[in-house]
């Protein structure tokens, strides 16, 4: 064990080498997130790794200060870490956390569905904002039906997207009904579109509530989901934090959860 503090510092600095690259290579949340994870994973492998080295090699290292300076540094962080792994591989293997008993269990009929599903896409075109509009005087892109047209609806009740992408499609997910099947009352939506700077598809996910009688029929809800390359793994993403995540870090219920639906009728 002639290097061994030399791989546990090469271990450390390796780690803040690869949270700079995500800085500098990444913007805003995304770069947050993978800084967040890279960290968390570093300090349990520092960790694991100083506990193995003080175990193999504590006659000759049980006076250096530089050894246990490291197991005091990645201590707390890698325990805290490993919790919070343990628990997310519970989530994801995990249906839903929503108790049985306050799950959704609605039936509608699948044509009703698909045509709600299909109504409510289109209306979603309709509103999206795909380019930002400094004075209200100008007409403003939108989409509908793959097409983009000019027009000059009220902006307040428009659906915002990141200005760098291009509407291309949206997609209802899933959706909720009321109590009899009859209403739309909240849902997950999916939109694709053309990212400008990285010229490639890009997916974006968002809960959402309906009321169909609202001036502003649909509101989008707190938590998104985005920067995916592909449907499934954003449809993924978005289930795994409206029916799991919320319900579990949150403190709130989750959109399968009746009791969450109920406060949106």
């Amino acid at each position: 064990m002639k290097h061994g503090i030399k791989i546990l510092y090469g271990i450390l600095i390796l780690g803040i080498l690869i949270s700079v690259f995500h800085l500098l290579s990444g913007n805003g949340y995304y770069a947050l997130g993978h800084i967040i994870g890279t960290l968390m994973i570093t300090s349990i492998v520092l960790f694991l790794a100083t506990v193995l080295f003080i175990l193999i090699s504590f006659k000759q290292n049980i006076k250096k200060i530089s050894i246990w300076l490291l197991l005091i540094l990645s201590c707390p962080t890698a325990i805290i870490s490993m919790r919070y792994f343990a628990k997310e591989y519970f989530l994801k293997i995990t249906d839903t956390i929503t108790p049985d008993e306050f799950l959704y269990k609605v039936k509608v009929d699948s044509e009703k569905y698909e045509r709600d599903k299909l109504k409510l896409e289109k209306l979603v075109d309709s509103l999206v904002i795909l380019e930002i509009v400094q004075r209200p005087s100008e007409l403003a892109q939108r989409a509908f039906k793959d097409k983009v047209y000019n027009d000059t609806i009220e902006r307040a009740w428009a659906i915002n997207l990141p200005i760098r992408l291009e509407n291309n499609k949206s997609i209802i997910d899933t959706l909720f009904f009321s109590d009899d099947g009859k209403e739309v009352i909240a849902g997950l939506l999916i939109n694709k579109g053309f990212n400008k700077f990285s010229k490639k598809n890009e997916y974006i996910g968002n809960g959402f509530e309906f009321n169909k009688n609202e001036w502003k029929p649909f509101k989008i809800l707190e938590y998104s989901v985005r920067g995916y390359d592909n449907y499934k793994s954003c449809s993924e993403r978005l289930r795994y934090y409206y029916f799991k995540k919320i319900g579990t870090y949150e403190n709130e219920y989750n959109m399968n959860d009746i009791r969450f639906l109920n406060l949106k009728k």
